[in-house]
């Protein structure tokens, strides 16, 4: 049984997520400015607006999402499921299954079971879609969330659980 790292907060997908967040949120406030000031109709701020909280979220909100989540899951591995519970909900899988991948980086550890299954769009709520997001603070937002245990500290003993369970 184990938690997320809440102090580890960074991904390798943040390389791309945190300069276009920089460059979204440049073009929102400059077309907000313009729209303003040139006296565009009241519905150009309006939807600008929209732009601005999206900005918003994805430079500062999904890292809020991300802590609050490293915080309030926990996770869990008996001889037969592996568990990501909330207290308020709860995920599972089959600790048997051989699709899942182990990343170690800086003294963590993570583990993601391949729920991707087919090729989708983003639209379609599709599985390869939440791999992109993964752990980014925008997964689960506009497709599932993988089933995975993310940045564990004690690593070792989560893959260790994980391995003597699957050969049972």
């Amino acid at each position: 049984m184990g938690q997320s790292d809440p102090d580890r907060m960074l991904t390798g997908r943040d390389a791309f997520l945190i300069p276009f967040s920089v460059l979204w949120l440049g073009f929102v406030v400059f077309w907000m400015v313009e729209a303003t000031t040139s006296g565009a109709p009241g519905f150009f701020p309006l939807i600008g607006s929209v732009f601005l909280l999206i900005g918003v979220y994805m430079l500062i909100g999904r890292f809020v999402l991300k802590r609050h989540r490293k915080r309030t899951e926990v996770y869990a591995v008996t001889d037969r499921r592996a568990f990501v519970t909330t207290g308020k909900n709860t995920r599972e899988t089959d600790v048997r299954r051989t699709d899942r991948t182990v990343n170690r980086s800086g003294g963590h550890v993570s583990v993601e079971w391949d729920d991707r299954g087919s090729l989708g769009s983003l639209f379609r709520r599709s599985n390869f879609a939440a791999a992109q997001y993964a752990n980014s603070g925008l997964d689960g937002i506009a497709s599932p969330r993988l089933f995975a245990f993310y940045d564990v500290t004690d690593g070792q003993a989560l893959v260790q659980a994980l391995d003597d369970a699957a050969r049972r």
